[in-house]
């Protein structure tokens, strides 16, 4: 648990933007150029205690007046292990304090003082040779190994602190004055690697800004409770924002962040954050508040919009116990916020949990699931509470020729609509695999069955359909998969290796109509099929899926053969650098789940499916993917991506996607409203370190088909090696609640602005991957190949 903490200073940062661009080393990164700029410890490192070892002393001139005391004068030169002390005059005096030996040194005039953290310039100063103590005049400082430097009226140096008296310090390299803090007392703690200041000014380019009794500066990377940095942002939507991060390190193991954020438009809103890491597991648990939400396109009876966000995970022993649950006030909530927790684009929030025992042979869940849908749905997804699955598995049977496994599950199936029925269903899934291979290929040869029993209840609402009462369902299934490799060392491609994978996969299941599972007239997007099935996505890979839909309401029959391959390409290094999938199914006959005709494949075979990787070279990569519907005669999906991505976070991404119209309205699930258009997105991504100090993304969105932009975000980040400012422009497509702007887009608009104090810890990061992973459609990096 890691929070880098820095103080109130930081909003006062933009002040010190200026013109000039500090320029940069030569084939040197940021830190590296900053590191540049500090002395650094060149000694050999002292094993044990340093107050230990002998104290070795030259000079052109020494005095022993008596035994206990000398005078040196003219370049000397006093060295105790890696401290170093020069200046021109010395005294050197010997205290025995009750049989304790002390020596100090005097200094008169200038001196120059160095060890392995600090090197300072000073004049008459008090030094105890043992125990390292030291007291100066007019100090001026820079640390060893990091930045941090400044100047002291007087200075207090002791072996756990040190204290400086009308004092200044800065995280600025020498030369360098785009803020310094001055103060009337400095107190730095090397154990705890904080500053504690009182009477603090912080100035600007010399200019005074900001004063305040008592600061608390960190000075590494350790957790530190104080004001973090602060947000700024204006917004069509919001209006100007003004968000405060308090940071709070409870102990070790717990931490808490309080951000009061203030949008002018809209109110007050509270986000907090608590993380904790116990024997009991680590979480976090988060919430959002806004009493009294101003904002005009949003009509709810209940002004009040909040968010609560619980994540758990924890392992005691064989036990695993997992929490995911997030849930929001309404169903506008990310559209109008932007939320850490959630994203309007995902479509619901998940509310789970599960306790499971595991086993080398066996597990044990039990688990509830239900989802927070964000469409206008009249009737939402059905809740699965309890959950309980058991799964078995054996390798090695029948003198190691086959392997056995079982699933089985019970769990009961809730709605909050009063029409829609409640059912228990009791599911068991054995299965028996012989898996055979040879240096050639391999066949795996399944048989599964799939017995089922559901106990249904009619709704008690008025409309509420009748449902069977007791449903049994019994499925057998046999499966025969084979793949072979093919190597050919001689490809069409000079210097490349060729691999071709026949992939070949015969299913059979019996058909069984399914109708009496669940209600059947239902007007809805999440139901029709049953209590938990959807219809899978196709692409390449679930080609080779048993199911065509998720969940097991609805499980089609299948006489079928899937016809399917890769091949790959591979360099002279054994490095993958193309790969090319192609395949189709062939249904012998009908897959059916049901008398309807809607839910029947109702053609000889399913689209083509392609999809493929090209790795051109270590800087290109490109993506694609594409679906032929044999029925339609047109192209159903297509997507592709280009991206070239030289170093580091240096990228620029080109993608590509498609729709078709009738692929989606043939394809939705009983009780969706048709689609009526095609999907044509195309959007780029720019994300470029331009120097070691400035670095800059663009984002954009296009929907073809509405001729409409979806999402525009450009940002640009100064770094430098004591301060940062980045400032984002966003401009989003979002909706309106209102009933007479249903058919109107609307657009919020936003700038934000953040800031940040370098130099106090160990980041150097230019920023761009936390921009990268910001807005509706956040970064991804699509490849296989790497």
């Amino acid at each position: 648990m890691k929070k880098n903490t820095y103080s109130l200073l930081a909003t006062l940062i933009l002040s010190a933007l200026y013109g000039t661009v500090h320029s940069s080393a030569a084939q040197a990164d940021l830190r590296q150029q900053c590191l540049l700029g500090v002395p650094h410890f060149s000694g050999t490192p002292v094993s044990g205690n340093p107050n230990d070892l002998p104290v070795y002393i030259e000079a052109n001139r020494g005095e022993m007046l008596h035994a206990t005391e000398a005078t040196y004068q003219g370049d000397v030169d006093i060295q105790q292990g890696n401290r170093r002390l020069q200046s021109q005059y010395a005294k050197i005096t010997t205290q025995d304090n009750a049989g304790q030996l002390t020596r100090f040194a005097y200094i008169d005039g200038d001196l120059q003082y160095r060890d392995e953290q600090i090197d300072l310039k000073g004049s008459n100063a008090k030094i105890n040779l043992n125990s390292k103590d030291s007291d100066l005049q007019n100090a001026d400082y820079q640390f060893v190994g990091r930045q941090g430097r400044g100047t002291a009226q007087q200075a207090e140096m002791r072996e756990r602190y040190r204290t400086l008296h009308n004092a200044t310090f800065t995280s600025c390299l020498p030369n360098d004055n785009a803020w310094s803090i001055e103060a009337d007392e400095i107190r730095q703690d090397l154990q705890e690697e904080v500053a504690e200041m009182w009477g603090a000014r912080f100035k600007v380019l010399g200019v005074p800004i900001l004063y305040s009794p008592y600061w608390q500066l960190p000075l590494g990377d350790r957790r530190r409770s104080g004001l973090l940095m602060p947000q700024f942002s204006m917004s069509s939507r919001d209006g100007f924002s003004y968000a405060q991060p308090i940071y709070w390190n409870i102990a070790p193991n717990y931490d808490a962040t309080f951000t009061p954020k203030m949008m002018t438009d809209r109110g007050l809103q509270l986000l907090t954050e608590f993380r904790y890491l116990t024997q009991f597991g680590l979480g976090t648990v988060a919430t959002e508040y806004l009493h009294r939400d101003r904002l005009k396109t949003y009509l709810g009876n209940n002004k009040s919009r909040h968010l609560f966000f619980w994540q758990h995970a924890a392992t005691f022993g064989d036990w695993r116990l997992n929490v995911d649950y997030t849930k929001v006030s309404d169903k506008r909530y990310f559209n109008d916020f932007s939320s850490e927790y959630g994203n309007s684009t995902d479509g619901y929030a998940t509310q789970k949990f599960s306790l499971g025992y595991y086993q080398p042979n066996y597990n044990l869940v039990i688990s509830g699931r239900q989802f927070q849908i964000f469409d206008e749905a009249e009737i939402g997804p059905y809740r699965a509470l309890p959950q309980i699955d058991f799964n078995y598995y054996k390798n090695g049977l029948a003198n190691g020729w086959l392997d056995f496994a079982l699933f089985s599950q019970a769990v009961h199936f809730d709605n909050d609509s009063s029409s829609m029925p409640k059912a228990w269903r009791f599911h068991v899934q054995p299965e028996l695999n012989l898996p055979l291979s040879n240096d050639y290929g391999s066949l795996n040869l399944q048989t599964k069955l799939y017995a089922t029993h559901y106990r249904q209840t009619s709704g008690k609402g008025e409309n509420a359909e009748a449902v069977q009462s007791s449903v049994n369902r019994v499925l057998p299934q046999f499966k025969a998969d084979l793949q072979t490799i093919l190597l050919n060392s001689k490809s069409v491609f000079e210097g490349y290796t060729q691999t071709l994978e026949p992939h070949v996969q015969y299913l059979y299941r019996p058909y069984k109509n399914q109708s009496n599972i669940g209600a059947q007239n239902v007007d809805s997007n999440y139901l029709g099929l049953g209590y938990d099935s959807a219809l899978l996505q196709q692409d390449y890979f679930s080609l080779f899926r048993d199911r065509r839909y998720s969940g097991l309401d609805r499980i089609a029959s299948a006489n079928q053969v899937t016809v399917g391959g890769t091949t790959r390409f591979f360099d002279q290094h054994s490095e993958e650098r193309f790969n090319f999938s192609l395949g189709q199914i062939y249904y012998l006959t009908a897959s059916r789940i049901d008398e309807s005709e809607d839910n029947s494949t109702s053609r000889h075979s399913s689209s083509w499916s392609m999809q493929s990787n090209w790795k051109i070279n270590s800087d290109w990569n490109w993506r694609g993917s594409y679906q032929y519907d044999t029925v339609l005669n047109k192209t159903a999906l297509a997507n592709t991506v280009l991206e070239f991505n030289p170093s580091g976070n240096n990228l620029v991404q080109l993608n590509y996607r498609y729709a078709s119209q009738d692929y989606i309205n043939q394809n939705l699930q009983s009780g969706a409203n048709s689609y009526n258009q095609d999907i044509k997105q195309i959007g780029a991504t720019v994300a470029w370190d331009i120097d070691d100090n400035w670095a800059i993304i663009g984002r954009y969105y296009h929907d073809v088909a509405l001729n409409k932009p979806v999402e525009q975000y450009g940002g640009i980040q100064y770094n430098s090696c004591c301060w940062s400012v980045g400032i984002g422009a966003r401009r989003y497509l979002t909706s309106s609640n209102r009933s007479d702007t249903a058919d109107q887009v609307f657009y919020d608009n936003s700038v934000a602005i953040n800031f940040e104090i370098r130099g106090l810890g160990s980041n150097y990061s230019s920023g761009l991957r936390s921009m990268l992973q910001k807005g509706m459609l956040p970064y991804v990096k699509p490849f296989s190949l790497e």
